[in-house]
């Protein structure tokens, strides 16, 4: 019997060149604008987010430790006069903020105008636990965009909840949208400049789940695999025994 392999493997690729594309996931947006134009909104410590398609993510509001910018494994501090703030003022002033007071109360002059952003020389940061992503998708990209125009919106990613961990990266508006690869479970966004007085905000991110195999491509896969597995078994089982027939007859 001649030898099929060649031939199996020719027809093998052909099934398997023949299956679809992967399933493209449509990407999953949080917005952390304010509810009203106009309007800062003092939103406690802590706050989650939702966005169709995919799961909870908790932003929460505090302080780093050390001077400013924050340095690596800076550690992240909560107290009760921290705030989160949202913001929606049009323009470049929309998202997510902090309001800090030695008072623990965040009203009036607090919420309004530069007091109610990421403050650079507050050493301001609103930590966003993304758990949920990680177990929800396994894989995925994120896109972070800063609302505020011209200053730096610094991103560290940890797996501690109390420590920014490292630094992946400054965006600033201008750039619209700046890829992230998280390397935990916990993003920490801070003010990284302290250019036209140093205050950001956090406006969206955008997650991007992996490509995922449709069903209908894993099945014509799995088949073509087995098949080949089968045909390569009868194959061998066919030589072995054509070579028994062949020692039988040597024998008489």
């Amino acid at each position: 019997m001649k030898n099929l392999t060649p031939v199996l493997a020719i027809v093998a690729a052909g099934i398997i060149g023949s299956i679809p594309g992967n399933t493209l996931a449509a990407p999953i947006t949080y917005d952390f604008t304010g509810p009203s134009v106009g309007t800062n909104v003092d939103l406690g410590q802590s706050e989650p987010y939702t966005a169709s398609g995919g799961p909870i993510i908790t932003a929460m509001a505090g302080t780093y430790s050390g001077s400013s910018p924050a340095a690596n494994n800076a550690a992240f501090n909560t107290t009760s006069g921290v705030h989160l703030v949202g913001n929606d003022r049009g323009s470049d002033e929309q998202g997510l903020g902090v309001c800090g007071t030695s008072s623990g109360s965040c009203s009036g002059s607090h919420l309004t105008g530069e007091n109610g952003e990421i403050d650079f020389g507050g050493k301001e940061v609103v930590r966003l636990d993304i758990t949920s992503l990680f177990s929800t998708f396994v894989n995925f990209q994120i896109n972070a965009d800063s609302a505020t125009d011209g200053e730096l919106l610094g991103i560290f990613s940890s797996n501690s909840a109390i420590s920014l961990g490292t630094k992946l990266t400054d965006i600033t508006s201008a750039q619209n949208n700046v890829g992230i690869t998280p390397t935990g479970n916990y993003l920490y966004f801070v003010s990284d400049s302290n250019n036209g007085g140093g205050n950001a905000l956090l406006h969206l991110l955008t997650v991007t789940p992996d490509p995922i195999p449709e069903p209908t491509s894993l099945a014509l896969l799995g088949s073509a695999i087995f098949a080949f597995g089968l045909v390569r078994r009868r194959s061998g089982y066919s030589k072995t025994r054509i070579g028994s027939a062949r020692l039988g007859m040597s024998a008489t």
